[in-house]
């Protein structure tokens, strides 16, 4: 769930699947309850023909039983007797599954495995898609979405290879759904309707149809969730064998189309018909809130959403359901219950996000609604330290602590890692925030982060914190987008540079700008005070967060210059050798611009890299002569130049606004002081023109002034000096 939409999605293709994957046939009881998918009859029917056979098939239909009725601990026991013999792969499938709803992903891999290997080596193809199809949710678990889609694309291979149409229906809506949590959305279209071309039963048609729905409402396009909503809820009614958990999930995205379209009464009436169909009192009452919520009828809304919050939601509720708790509050002013459900939303968001790893900042940047509602709340009360301490823990995460001393890469280089090489790693916490106000000390930090309907500007400078209303968010992200498209728009960079930057700036101040939200967009080189570029007066840099590092420094020297990796970029081969030559260091030029050859550049003064960069599902790698370096890769090999020069196209652009996952942001996890990094793509002479310019003004020196300099006199199109832009890391302590 990304944007916000009220839905009731179930795992009724992973139930489906287990339970093909350990047909078995019982005894006349057990076999009953299980045609009957009368789960709590069956876990007693099949337990006591397991007490009095101690047939290991028993077992398995006992455990499968358990899994079903959500008890994954009786699940494992029953499932541990049927370790031997030939039910063994389907009993290390249960275990696994069920170690998976226990959120202990590296166990439920080796008895998934495991699995797969006996399925293998028994010529069970069925059973092992579904193996794969559960290991996909163990590298979705753990933040790894392309091992996850790779399992998926292994899944479907193996079914259709099976004649098994169900389960590759599964894995294509399985691919869908990461693809849309990780905001692919054409693509999750694309296997959508691939699985519509597969489905040949009603039911399956149905599962597919619902999540085409969910994604045009997750596209903001409720309109055209209807259509495919609707079909399938026909398709859902008139089946032998209707799902009733697919019923209620149909009425309910049905009932948010009817909320959108402001057909309240309808509204209601699907709640009821969702609830008739057996969906869970969280869900219900959830839905009906926001339908009363959306009517105006504030406090019926409250009741409800009070009573949704009681039912304890997992998953990704836990934090949806407290945000639209305190969204209703606050529209009722009862400010303090609206910023303690806000808080509580956040708090599930921050443990989400950290069993996410390096992925958990990913996880923040998409969610952030209940921390900007708390911005809003708190900014609109000149709360100004409470704002700043919000701010810092959207910025948590994003400074995960490493302290790993070698990497499977690094020795894949043949290279040692240096002693004591850590990742950088916060000393402060979110609330500590006068020790993230003396951090920054002796700098002029700006963050600009919306909140409810406006845009708010901080301003911390010499211990201080000042902030003030910006202006009308709908507006200046208008702005943004339009300054990003044209970055000489004179109209929207005045505007913009007055909403974000305070008038009485000192000339030829050093200014750190942390931008959130859609607000990022706008290019810093385009701001404009009067009739020339804001960075004429002012160096404008970037920082990624406003929570200080400890990073242990080792001297810097020597300069490596990387180009032209793959042979298709004369400009970035003359553009290597000429900062090689200038600044007396070596240059890696075609063939020689290899991966060890980056990693050997572990404490040099200055790297300087022109490459293509490439983006996957997860994050950006830059591409070398013999193969490709992941941001994550980058991120762990502890480079600490004090200064990078990414002449690359997009090495800024990662998964979110907030650039996570970008190779810029990999090298400032890594160690680096200063970044230049591109935020879109531009031509191999352009860049090089602009290149040369930056360094004849002094660029290894003062990068921000250098490249301030280059861009005012620059003769090459906007859209070519305005991608360049200088990231600076948070300050040490």
């Amino acid at each position: 769930m990304t944007s916000g939409l009220e839905k009731c999605e179930t795992a009724t293709g992973v139930l489906i699947a287990i339970a093909a994957a350990c047909a078995r046939v019982p005894d006349a009881a057990c076999v009953r309850d299980r045609r009957m998918q009368d789960w709590s009859s069956a876990i007693v029917s099949c337990a006591a023909e397991l007490s009095r056979t101690q047939q290991p098939a028993r077992a398995v239909d006992a455990a499968l039983a358990a899994l079903y009725l959500s008890r994954p601990h009786d699940a494992v026991r029953f499932a541990e007797a049927a370790l031997h013999g030939p039910t063994a792969g389907d009993a290390h499938f249960i275990i696994g599954a069920a170690q998976l709803s226990l959120d202990q992903p590296a166990s439920a891999q080796v008895h998934l495995v495991l699995a797969a290997t006996l399925h293998q080596i028994a010529g069970d193809e069925r059973a092992q898609a579904r193996d794969f199809h559960q290991l996909s949710g163990v590298s979705y678990k753990r933040g790894d979405y392309r091992a996850a889609l790779g399992a998926e694309q292994a899944t479907r291979t193996i079914a259709l290879r099976a004649h098994d149409d169900a389960m590759a229906i599964y894995a294509d809506i399985a691919r869908a759904d990461i693809l849309r949590e990780i905001g692919e959305l054409h693509s999750a279209e694309v296997a959508i309707q691939q699985a519509l071309l597969t489905a040949r039963q009603p039911t399956d048609r149905a599962y597919a149809l619902l999540k085409r729905g969910i994604l045009h409402l997750e596209q903001g396009h409720p309109g055209l969730a209807r259509a495919p909503l609707v079909e399938a809820l026909q398709l859902a009614s008139t089946a032998p064998s209707p799902g009733q958990d697919i019923l209620a999930a149909l009425h309910l995205n049905l009932s948010y189309v009817e909320r959108k379209a402001g057909a309240y009464r309808r509204a209601f009436d699907e709640v009821e018909q969702a609830k008739r169909c057996g969906t869970d009192a969280m869900s219900y009452y959830l839905n009906r809130g926001l339908v009363y919520a959306d009517e105006g009828n504030l406090p019926l809304a409250a009741a409800d959403l009070a009573i949704a919050e009681a039912e304890n939601p997992d998953g990704e509720w836990a934090w949806w359901v407290p945000f639209q708790r305190a969204r209703v509050l606050a529209r009722l002013h009862e400010d303090d219950a609206a910023i303690a459900a806000d808080r509580r939303a956040i708090a599930r968001i921050a443990s989400f996000a950290s069993d996410l790893g390096v992925l958990g900042a990913t996880m923040i940047a998409q969610h952030r609604g209940p921390y900007l509602h708390l911005v809003g709340m708190l900014a609109a009360r000149q709360r100004w330290a409470d704002v700043l301490d919000v701010v810092a823990a959207m910025d948590e995460q994003s400074l995960v602590a490493s302290t790993a001393e070698a990497t499977d890469f690094a020795d894949s280089m043949h290279r040692p890692v240096p002693t004591g090489a850590t990742r950088a790693h916060p000393v402060a916490s979110p609330g500590a925030v006068r020790d993230i106000v003396d951090a920054w000390r002796g700098h002029q930090l700006v963050i600009v982060v919306p909140g409810g309907d406006r845009i708010w500007r901080l301003d911390v400078s010499e211990g201080q914190i000042a902030g003030t209303d910006a202006g009308d968010a709908r507006g200046l992200t208008t702005l943004a987008r339009a300054l990003e498209t044209a970055p000489d728009d004179a109209e929207a960079g005045s505007k913009l540079a007055a909403a974000m930057l305070a008038p009485d700036l000192a000339p030829d101040r050093r200014v750190a700008m942390l931008v959130i939200g859609p607000m990022a967009r706008a290019p810093l080189a385009g701001l404009r005070i009067g009739n020339e570029l804001a960075v004429v007066r002012y160096s404008l840099v970037r920082v990624p967060g406003v929570l200080p590092r400890a990073f242990p420094r080792r001297p810097t020297t020597g300069v490596v210059a990387i180009g032209d990796p793959g042979g298709d970029l004369p400009a970035s081969a003359r553009e290597a050798r000429d900062v090689a030559a200038q600044l007396r260091g070596s240059a890696l030029v075609g063939p020689a611009a290899t991966r060890a050859g980056l990693a050997s550049a572990t404490a040099v003064r200055v790297l300087h890299v022109a490459a293509h960069t490439t983006h996957g599902s997860n994050e950006a790698m830059l591409e070398l002569a013999d193969g490709p370096v992941t941001a994550t890769d980058i991120a762990r090999l502890a480079l600490v130049p004090d200064l990078v020069v990414l002449a690359s196209c997009g090495a800024a652009a990662g998964r979110d606004d907030a650039g996570n996952g970008s190779v810029a942001q990999a090298f400032l996890d890594a160690g680096a002081r200063t970044v230049v990094a591109t935020r879109w793509s531009i031509s191999d002479a352009g860049a090089a023109e602009l290149m040369a310019a930056f360094y004849r003004a002094g660029g290894d020196r003062d990068a921000a002034q250098a490249l301030g300099h280059a861009q005012r006199t620059s003769t090459l199109p906007a859209s070519t000096w305005a991608a360049f832009e200088v990231f600076v890391a948070r300050p040490e302590r």
